[in-house]
């Protein structure tokens, strides 16, 4: 997915601005077969408990789940587990089992490729174990303006695949529960509202329902699955009937839940509402710390990101300064967006990408996908563009929805470089590497390491702009900017969930950094409610940025941007650690 950048003006002239681990190789020790199978085992049983106790997920990632072990004929078809707090301890009981279960294992006695695997299982137990903790258990948010579930909801109704009866009789018991999912959200807020950790925009999530309310029956959701049923072969009375039932499912769960959210909100004391950052409330600075963890993969502490992004920032505004000086012009271009690319359509860009890409990234075959603005009526405020995950056994085509609300014409090289995000070579491109050359199920189904794959895409994202026809200076301009507020978006969310900006603060930041302060107010709401939704985008990139230079250093002429990707793809979704030591391999065999 590429989030929507928060937008970012220049108050003066570019020039005018102020400028303000390595792990080696791993010691080779007797493997243990026994050990080695035992693991495999576990892993295995892992990724079954996972497929069978996540309707949704199971359904999404497995065409046939019977041929992975998975049974899903007594499975829940639910949305997801409801909030008590019995569940919680339940979830807290289940958890030390498996970590008594997975320590018994001893590391240097698997295979390299179970190390990964070792490695990636590791880094997700061991959030989740400091997450599991009590005084963090009512630290979340069920309405996240972006990713809430209420803003999610939509989108993924529209999008679901439905490959026979089976599964459209399983949509609508997915529908009916809707309503009492969104009343166990609720209940959770009404938690939160009691132990002062409440942190809602109640006007954004009132106005993402409302849109939803409005469109009412006719709105993308129900028109988009009364479509996919259309499209099945059945007879045209089961079309009917199945239809009609969406219909009765949609109007008696989905809506009445929209509009029993909309009431809450309404109704919501605002009085014990926190507007400020995670770091305003109690425990909220070491769960941030959690949170970052998670959605970078990085080791490295948040004061340690914090100073090499200020660094990237003052590099990247050294590099806009010197392409301008290069072609002073460059800068009225970017300014004004008038560069363009060519291209009529999104299907041109990537028929275009699907050949440029084969002399830097190794080749993966033939694409099956569809590419298509999304409906109005279901774009969320903050996301351009974002890209369905297909099962990992699955033929039918792949998904990438393009947000076009703001109207941007396709020729310009925003819109270039968004299709690349989620295309070739970013999201689908990656999906399909990883299904053609990793075979662990668990590994393509349940590792979630967004610091790797949105800051591949986010790297990958500024590589493309090599590939369009224009001035070299406003290429590099553009890539300069593009780092540039990636690298202060992130310096922000830090700056307001760990260090506890004020607005205030956050303007005089934006005066510092030659940025609209008049525009602070909006950046700050959609980051405050919204914690480390953007790092993993710029501190994913900067971490492979880093690994490339660290090559680039090692390799010399040796190295190739070929070889590096091929080594940055083997790894998988992955901590940064397991994908350093991929890189490390590489440059060792080349040197």
């Amino acid at each position: 997915m590429k989030k929507k950048s928060i937008k970012i003006l220049l108050l003066s002239l570019l020039l005018a601005l102020p400028l303000s681990g390595c792990g080696g190789k791993q010691e080779n020790k007797p493997e243990n077969k026994e050990m080695q199978k035992q693991f495999d085992e576990f892993i295995k049983n892992e990724f079954i408990s996972e497929m069978e106790n996540d309707y949704l997920s199971m359904h999404i990632l497995l065409e046939h789940p019977e041929d992975f072990g998975v049974n899903p004929k007594d499975m829940k078809i639910q949305i997801g587990s409801k909030y008590s707090e019995e569940a919680f301890d339940e979830d807290r009981k289940e958890l030390a089992e498996t970590i008594k279960e997975f320590e018994a294992f001893d590391r240097d006695q698997l295979s390299d490729q179970q190390k990964d695997t070792y490695d990636c299982y590791r880094y997700m137990l061991d959030i989740s174990e400091d997450a599991s903790d009590e005084k963090f258990d009512y630290l979340g948010s069920s309405f996240n303006t972006m990713t809430g579930d209420h803003a999610q909801l939509p989108s993924l109704f529209a999008d679901i695949v439905m490959r026979n009866e089976e599964d459209v009789k399983n949509v609508i018991t997915l529908l009916k529960d809707v309503l009492p999912y969104m009343e166990s959200n609720i209940a959770y807020t009404d938690k939160q509202l009691l132990e002062n950790t409440m942190t809602i925009n109640a006007d954004e999530v009132i106005s993402r329902c409302q849109e939803v309310v409005d469109a009412g029956m006719e709105g993308s959701t129900l028109t988009s699955m009364k479509k996919h049923v259309d499209e099945m072969d059945l007879s045209a009375s089961a079309k009917a009937k199945y239809k009609k039932e969406l219909e009765e499912a949609y109007r008696t769960s989905f809506l009445p839940a929209y509009k029993k959210v909309i009431n809450y909100m309404k109704k919501l004391d605002k009085g014990g509402n926190h507007t400020g950052g995670l770091a305003t409330l109690d425990n909220g600075k070491e769960f941030y710390e959690i949170l970052f963890r998670k959605a970078t993969g990085s080791d490295d502490s948040v004061k340690n990101i914090k100073k090499r992004l200020e660094e990237e920032a003052q590099n990247a505004m050294l590099s806009a300064q010197n392409a301008v000086t290069s072609n002073p012009e460059a800068l009225e271009a970017y300014m004004s967006n008038t560069t363009r690319t060519g291209y009529k359509d999104y299907k041109g860009i990537l028929t275009y990408l699907e050949t440029a890409y084969k002399k830097d990234f190794p080749d993966v075959g033939k694409f099956n996908y569809n590419i298509e603005p999304l409906a109005s009526d279901l774009a969320t405020s903050g996301i351009a563009a974002y890209f369905n995950i297909p099962a990992i056994d699955g033929t039918t085509p792949k998904e990438i929805r393009v947000n076009n609300t703001d109207k941007a014409a396709i020729d310009t090289i925003s819109t270039f470089t968004t299709v690349a995000h989620e295309g070739i070579p970013g999201h689908m491109y990656q999906i399909q590497y990883a299904y053609n050359n990793l075979k662990n199920p668990w590994h393509l189904a349940c590792t979630n390491f967004s610091g790797y794959t949105e800051g591949y895409a986010t790297y990958v994202e500024l590589y493309s702009v090599n590939y369009i026809d224009t001035d070299d200076a406003i290429k590099q301009l553009t890539e300069a900017m593009t780092v540039y507020e990636h690298a202060i978006i992130a310096l922000i969310d830090i700056g307001i969930h760990y260090e506890g900006w004020s607005i205030d603060q956050l303007k005089q930041f934006c005066n510092e950094k030659g940025l609209d302060s008049s525009q602070a107010q909006g950046i700050y709401d959609q980051i405050c409610y919204n914690p480390t939704s953007f790092l993993s985008y710029y501190v994913g990139y900067m971490e492979i940025a880093d690994l490339k230079k660290e090559a680039q250093k090692e390799l010399g002429d040796k190295f190739t941007d070929l070889g590096f990707h091929t080594a940055l793809l083997e790894s998988g979704s992955a901590p940064f650690s397991v994908v350093e030591r991929h890189i490390d391999a590489y440059i060792e065999a080349n040197k």
